[in-house]
């Protein structure tokens, strides 16, 4: 089983392609697995059965709504003595993140093996100097991904070792930058819509978090407002057919990075 979480959908790409290596399912973490992740239960059908663990680096660490899942979803008894790996997707590096992911493994008492990292597109685009990638430089990670991919599935098949891009200053990244982050850099405020908006909904609808509502302004147009709980996944920024959401102003003239992901019902 690979337990999945994923914004723009780079972090679906991979998962897929691994699920059809190694012959396993994808849980998508959606909707109510992630607003009430205590009312989840997630078990496997045998010991043997692996759990991968798939998200994107947020500031060299785990998304807070994926380390939230993992300390309070409701784990079956035989889903416990699995064997547990880390898939991460980043632009360019990951500092420390596979720490974090086992001290979360052995706060559940989880059996963590090897996690590894994939450097896909780059989707960050709300700080200055943060841009998507050039077509040509997104389309080579792409492909260097597939390749990896196949290197994690002889690992998960042979013998255990983590592959990983930590990058320079690992320790500095994720121990003090990532805690500055989530604290100061994941503030939903800044978001709105555009004149370029039409209404059309799609923001709303594919929000992982519920997060988006559609509502009616004095001039009749429909409009999307930004409520308190974001997952910062960029999804509704990346995935809007007319370019028409922005991240205050930070965002201005910058690209968008779309893979398409299974949308929220």
């Amino acid at each position: 089983m690979i337990v999945c979480f994923s914004g723009t959908g780079n972090t679906f790409h991979v998962a897929s392609r691994l699920a059809e290596k190694v012959g396993t399912d994808i849980f998508m973490l959606e909707g109510t697995h992630l607003l009430n992740p205590a009312e989840t239960a997630l078990d496997t059908k045998s010991s043997d059965e692996i759990v991968v663990w798939a998200f994107p680096t947020y500031s060299w660490g785990i998304p807070p709504v994926v380390s939230r899942f993992i300390e309070t979803f409701k784990a079956g008894e035989v889903l416990k003595s699995a064997r547990h790996y880390m898939l991460t997707t980043c632009g360019d590096d990951i500092g420390q993140t596979d720490r974090q992911w086992r001290k979360l493994m052995a706060r559940r008492g989880f059996k963590a093996i090897s996690a590894f990292s994939v450097i896909m597109p780059n989707t960050y685009v709300c700080m200055k100097g943060f841009d998507v990638d050039s077509p040509e430089t997104a389309r080579n990670k792409i492909e260097a991904a597939n390749r990896r991919i196949d290197e994690i599935t002889d690992i998960i098949n042979g013998t255990p070792r983590d592959l990983l891009n930590p990058g320079a200053f690992a320790w500095i990244k994720s121990k003090i930058i990532y805690p500055w982050f989530i604290r100061h850099a994941m503030s939903p405020k800044p978001f709105r819509h555009t004149d370029a908006c039409v209404g059309c909904g799609l923001c709303a609808k594919i929000c992982p978090m519920k997060n988006i509502a559609m509502t009616q302004g004095n001039d009749g147009q429909r409009a999307p407002e930004w409520e308190s709980q974001c997952a910062m996944c960029l999804r509704c920024y990346h995935a809007c057919p007319q370019h028409a959401i922005a991240y205050g102003h930070k965002t201005d003239g910058k690209g968008r990075q779309w893979l398409g992901l299974p949308l929220s019902k």
